[in-house]
């Protein structure tokens, strides 16, 4: 395994660098903002390589797009209605970004932060991490709470990345954060139609027109039930609960034709799951990203959790540390 650190752009006077680590046949390349997953160079049955995330090679692309590709999300993934919350008997509101409501952590969410990186490399050269420090303000984005945030990525050579996200605050706040990278292991040859789906997921959240959380858990059946593989379908923007054992693969991606596939390990109560209908986007290069371009399998606890304390709990008090941790295994079968 190696590790190559270059430039990858500028803002505000900071230098934004990309990191590509390569195993034996693949590479995975992260950006300091955002701590972006940029790129998955992954190979097929016939040994041939294609990019299998979406991910853009200009940093204006990362800032003046609203598709969230391959960044990290937080303080809390997903909507929180009306943009507001009661916590510890204060009213907190937030900024309005989604309509009427607050989308992944607003404008100064951390997706929009240049993390600060350091560069771990194993002694038996059998995994490489980047540990990914950044401080979210209160002043900042409203919510309560001054949070120091570390995010390491973690890449093996047997072709697994670990995400692990590590968290302190010095006030009870809300953190429930994801990663919002889109996978198409066609190489965006198609949209994601061809891909094949299995969850270890009885139910899922039952959403209003805005895609608030009503609080009701819904069966699975029929085209929302992927206990099975199944093809992939456009309009997913689904929450499933997670079941069984967090320490074995409940998430399985898998492309036919090229033989890549995804398995995914982790330690959240939910998937939320998103074929990216309705895409729109054209990037510095000319490339169009349209409808079903990618799939996100974001990994997190439940969206907008704090107006449904029955269900799940996002608090974190100035006296715990947050922890958790995803872990998506790459292969190719024959």
């Amino acid at each position: 395994m190696e590790i190559k650190k270059e430039v990858f752009g500028h803002l505000n006077g900071q230098t934004v660098n990309r990191y590509i680590i390569k195993t034996d046949d693949m590479r995975f390349s992260f950006i300091d903002y955002g701590a972006a997953l940029q790129k998955i160079e992954m190979p097929d049955r016939q040994g041939h390589l294609d990019n299998v995330i979406i991910g853009f090679d200009v940093l204006e692309d990362y800032i003046n797009n609203s598709t969230y590709a391959g960044l990290c999300i937080g303080r809390v993934g997903g909507r929180i209605a009306n943009a507001s919350f009661r916590l510890a008997d204060q009213l907190y509101h937030l900024e309005k970004n989604m309509g009427n409501h607050h989308m992944h952590g607003g404008a100064n969410g951390l997706s929009h932060h240049i993390f600060e990186t350091e560069i771990i490399e194993n002694h038996n050269k059998k995994e490489i991490a980047l540990k990914m420090t950044t401080e979210l303000k209160s002043e900042d984005d409203h919510y309560p709470g001054n949070m120091k945030v570390q995010i390491t990525h973690t890449i093996k050579s047997d072709n697994s990345w670990t995400i692990h996200y590590f968290a302190v605050t010095d006030q009870e706040t809300l953190f429930n954060p994801t990663n919002h990278t889109y996978f198409n292991l066609n190489g965006g040859a198609a949209d994601v139609t061809d891909h094949l789906l299995a969850l270890e997921s009885a139910s899922h959240l039952q959403t209003d027109d805005d895609q608030i959380p009503t609080g009701e858990l819904i069966a699975v059946q029929d085209d929302m039930d992927y206990r099975q593989l199944k093809p992939v379908r456009l309009g997913l923007d689904t929450a499933y609960r997670l079941t069984g054992d967090p320490c074995k693969k409940r998430i399985k991606l898998l492309h036919e034709a090229s033989g890549r596939q995804i398995k995914v390990q982790t330690d959240a109560p939910y998937v939320v799951v998103y074929s990216a209908e309705g895409m729109d986007f054209t990037d510095s290069t000319g490339h169009h990203f349209g409808s079903g371009a990618g799939i996100a399998l974001e990994t997190q606890s439940m969206p907008d959790a704090i107006h449904h304390p029955e269900l799940d709990d996002i608090r974190l008090k100035e006296t715990e540390t947050f922890q958790t941790a995803t872990t998506y295994h790459f292969s190719v079968h024959s």
